[in-house]
């Protein structure tokens, strides 16, 4: 896996790596509020301030591939890998802004082990695409990747073992129908991360 990076080129990984810990402080910040209770109006502004920086740093790698003639990388790939970071920082405003409109305290075990395991993916994410410019880290960037995978395997389960439980013990068939959307988004979540992590992969299968 041969980048050959210049210079010029080092700045799209750098603002990848910016993306990606971006993504770790808003998971933090959620698996934090979710273990308080109820969110505030705090924590959404809190997490849509993570959200907006994401879009900024997803518009300047667009802005930078626009104005860039040769990449370290395919191009498309770049954008790929931008575009879907971005999209787990938007699953993650969203599960805050559904739970807040809901007004539904979140400290359950159910949700705080989903908040967890976000927490766990975005590090994960963020180790590999802060190691994918170096070649003699390619298998550890794939183990990075494997985490991911493991990670929204055991999110499949959460959904399942938290969805049932819902319908077991919830009476209240609204808040029912509320708690069902918050742990799909959550394992929704969890999804997306994958989906990034497998970007990541076919990267470095075109590139290895």
């Amino acid at each position: 896996m041969a980048f050959n990076l210049l210079p010029k080129e080092g700045k799209f990984f750098e603002f990848l790596s910016m993306q990606a810990e971006n993504i770790v402080k808003a998971a933090a910040a959620f698996k934090e509020a979710v273990k308080a209770g109820p969110f505030s109006e705090e924590t959404v502004r809190k997490i849509k301030d993570f959200e907006h920086e994401g879009d900024t740093l997803a518009h300047e790698i667009a802005d930078m591939l626009n104005r860039t003639f040769i990449t370290p990388i395919d191009r498309e790939d770049i954008y790929s890998l931008s575009n879907n970071l971005d999209d787990v920082l938007d699953m993650v405003n969203s599960m805050t802004n559904r739970i807040h409109l809901y007004r539904l305290n979140p400290s359950n075990d159910g949700m705080i082990a989903f908040a967890d395991n976000i927490g766990q993916a975005a590090h994960a994410l963020s180790n590999a695409v802060r190691h994918m410019h170096d070649t003699k880290r390619a298998r550890r960037v794939l183990d990075y990747c494997i985490e991911v995978n493991r990670l929204e395997n055991m999110g499949d389960q959460l959904r399942d073992k938290t969805i049932s439980g819902l319908f077991e013990h919830e009476k209240d068939p609204i808040m029912v129908i509320k708690w069902k959307e918050i742990y799909e988004g959550a394992e929704a979540t969890l999804d997306t991360c994958e989906h990034v992590a497998k970007v990541i992969e076919a990267i470095l299968v075109k590139h290895g």
